[in-house]
């Protein structure tokens, strides 16, 4: 029997996710199915056999990498495997935590939906419907951010807005770059297709100044879901972008443009940086961090003659793992304080320990403190980024500093006593099936920080399927 891999990464979550959304007030039926889907679906991805054959008996399913649809074609290559085991694996993890308050009855559906969209988005050919593929991940997303009965706020008009202004701007790149190949590089239509899609580009990516949706939506919006589309978009994007490098000789061989990469995304590092040390509200500096997240990326493509391609990709499992932590722990937390703010979280440690125990750990995570998940990767982008240009690599840093000042705050704020009980007593509030996964997942950026290369070597084989950039 002949099947298609697109079939089942692609179009067997879509038609499952379309069944969860159906019953969509069956809240545990809607874990269940997603979560179960989603991690055996990665499941299958990670074990996924080389020869494209699954033996089960007398049956051979013999599986074909790509799949013509209304005249085009979609490939899921096993190169991508890892990669989709990662995002499948991280949709299952985000759906079956997702039964905390005020989380959306629609996240569990959508974020399914979200998945196979943006899986399609890097295997669609023409390459460049992608952006179409990537719109439609947005418009779906709106349910989730903004539940039905309730007013959109601005940051969801404003998140809207841009992320649609990216579209036409890839087509036109997409259209123009197909027409310079054979010019010479210093031609004037290669520096306007460039922009052009560098401009589309950063429109998707949130990048200065086009970042201001991201700190509105995570201050408005579920915190559980907000890490889940921060995590998810941003990550993908960035690996469909490698495919313009990877089509396009001009472009992975012109220095001027990487040289503009580790400038923008030390660029976004430090404003990210400068903004989050002087927020108060936590949900907002949630934002902040993954912009910050999204500026070491670029740093990381802008050093791919010195291996940041591959530093890249390690930093994405472990992004996933905080923000999932990080989201459902506000969540928790907004649930049983109400006031996300640094003065209304005094005191909070002494009630609650073990989630501000997590809480703080995931914050110097993401900032990439010593022994944690980021600290491997990012000490050797901002080692090679120092040894690139110096005043980049200090400019990184002071932005990375800026992510621990306010870690430091945050720590002063929980454990500090509250103004209404100067002498409060240290208590614990918490259940243990409430804090076990926080602490079993705190453990494990813990583990991933001592033994980085044994636990995200696997993911950085999807670099095989950019021929060009190895």
């Amino acid at each position: 029997m002949t099947l298609s891999t697109p079939i089942l990464w692609i179009f067997l979550p879509l038609g499952i996710a379309i069944v969860v959304l159906s019953f969509s007030q069956r809240r545990f039926f809607g874990i269940i199915l997603t979560s179960a889907t989603s991690f055996g679906l990665a499941l299958l991805a990670h074990f996924f056999p080389e020869n494209m054959i699954i033996s089960i008996g007398p049956l051979n399913f013999i599986f074909k990498e790509s799949l013509a649809i209304f005249g085009r074609e979609v490939t899921v290559a096993y190169e991508v495997l890892p990669f989709i085991a990662l995002i499948f694996s991280m949709t299952g993890l985000w759906a079956l935590f997702s039964d905390l308050p005020n989380v959306p009855m629609t996240f569990r559906p959508i974020s399914l939906m979200i998945t196979s969209l943006m899986t399609a988005s890097f295997g669609v050919e023409p390459f460049l419907y992608a952006a179409l593929l990537i719109e439609t991940a947005v418009l779906l997303s709106i349910p989730m951010l903004s539940p039905m009965g309730k007013q959109p706020h601005a940051g969801i008009l404003r998140y809207l807005t841009l992320q649609t202004l990216a579209m036409p701007f890839i087509l036109l790149a997409g259209w123009l770059l197909t027409g310079v190949e054979a010019l010479p590089l210093d031609s004037p239509l290669v520096l306007q297709s460039a922009l052009v899609l560098g401009l589309g580009l950063a429109l998707l990516l949130a990048v200065f100044p086009f970042h201001s949706w991201v700190p509105m939506v995570s201050q408005r919006s579920n915190p559980l879901v907000v890490s889940f589309l921060l995590f998810i978009m941003p990550t993908t994007v960035l690996l469909f972008s490698l495919n313009f490098l990877n089509r396009y000789p001009f472009l992975r061989e012109t220095e001027t443009l990487f040289s503009t990469l580790r400038s923008v995304g030390t660029l976004l590092v430090a404003i990210s940086g400068a903004l989050t040390a002087i927020q108060s509200n936590l949900k907002r500096a949630l934002g902040f961090g993954v912009l910050s997240e999204t500026g070491f990326s670029l740093v990381a493509i802008g050093l791919a003659a010195e291996g940041g391609l591959t530093w890249m990709l390690m930093l994405f499992p472990v992004r996933g793992l905080s923000l999932w932590l990080w989201g459902m722990l506000l969540t928790r937390i907004e649930a049983a304080n109400d006031d996300l703010s640094l003065a209304g979280m005094q005191g909070f440690a002494r009630r609650f320990p073990m989630v501000s125990f997590a809480l703080v750990l995931v914050q110097f995570s993401i900032v990439g403190m010593p022994m944690l998940g980021e600290f491997p990767v990012k000490l050797s982008l901002l080692t090679s980024l120092f040894g690139s240009n110096p005043i980049l690599g200090t400019w990184a840093f002071i932005g990375n500093l800026g992510l621990v000042l306010f870690s430091l705050r945050l720590l002063l704020s929980v454990v500090s006593a509250g103004k209404s009980d100067p002498q409060a007593k240290w208590v614990r509030n918490e259940k243990l099936n409430e804090y076990l996964p926080i602490l079993i997942m705190a453990l494990f950026l813990l583990v991933i920080g001592i033994f980085p290369h044994a636990l995200l070597s696997n993911i950085t084989e999807t670099l095989t399927v950019f021929g060009q950039l190895k």
